[in-house]
This record gives C-alpha cells, sequence and structure tokens, in this order.
C-alpha cells in the first residue's frame, strides 16, 4: 500500500470513528444511566436503541480490517469504502434511508455530529 493510499485510508477512518462516537452520544442524550460508560457500552452493543448505527460500525470493521492487510489494500477498496460512507449520510440516488432519517435528527439536534459529518464529508471530496 502506497503512503498516499494509506493516508487517505486512516483519514477516512479516522472521520467515520469521530461520526460513530457523535451519534453515539447523540442517541444517548442526557440519560443518566449513560453516565457509566460501561453501561453505554454494553447498550451500544445490544439495545435496540442503538442497532440503527450498526451499518456505521460495520463499515468501521471492514475498511479498518481492509487497512490492516497492507499488502492487499487497494484504492478500489477505498473508493468502496467511500461510496458507503457516502451512502450512510444520503450521497447518490441509493442511500440508506433509515440511517439517514437518524443521521439527520441528530445533526439538527447535536452540534458535535454536524462538525463529524463536515468533516467525514470533506474527507470524502478529497477521495474523489
Amino acid at each position: 500500500m502506497s503512503d498516499d493510499l494509506a493516508k487517505r485510508a486512516a483519514e477516512l477512518s479516522t472521520a467515520l470513528r469521530d461520526l460513530h462516537k457523535a451519534l453515539i452520544h447523540a442517541e444517548a442524550g442526557d440519560d443518566p444511566a449513560y453516565a457509566n460508560p460501561y453501561t453505554l457500552l454494553f447498550d451500544v452493543i445490544g439495545n435496540p436503541r442503538f442497532a440503527w448505527l450498526e451499518s456505521l460500525s460495520q463499515l468501521i470493521v471492514v475498511l479498518d480490517e481492509a487497512r490492516a492487510d497492507k499488502e492487499n489494500f487497494s484504492a478500489e477498496i477505498l473508493a468502496d469504502a467511500a461510496r458507503s460512507a457516502g451512502r450512510l449520510i444520503g450521497e447518490g440516488e441509493d442511500h440508506d434511508a433509515p440511517f439517514r432519517l437518524r443521521h439527520l435528527m441528530a445533526v439538527q439536534n447535536a452540534p458535535d455530529v454536524a462538525i463529524a459529518t463536515g468533516k467525514l464529508r470533506a474527507a470524502l471530496v478529497r477521495l474523489t
């Protein structure tokens, strides 16, 4: 994997993880039960309240696993990940409508989500 490809993949991965974190905190809101980070972790894993984040979680895992395989990581894999990320936040005609709706609600209610979304969009632009 070239240094440039590795740098662009790392930027996308970081932007996706930052959005994921912001969305988790936005979904948790001010619920006092989530003051305990272990409660939050277990609910992110198993509570239906957070299930809508699964597609983003899976994208992060797929991208990071692919990045770890430096010999086989390619520009095509990165482009696929970028397209998947774009679909999640509403880019393209085949976007993920259920995720997009929840994402838009979070953008309106949580400035951290809006900032993380902007960083992801900027990363996606640099990949094109």
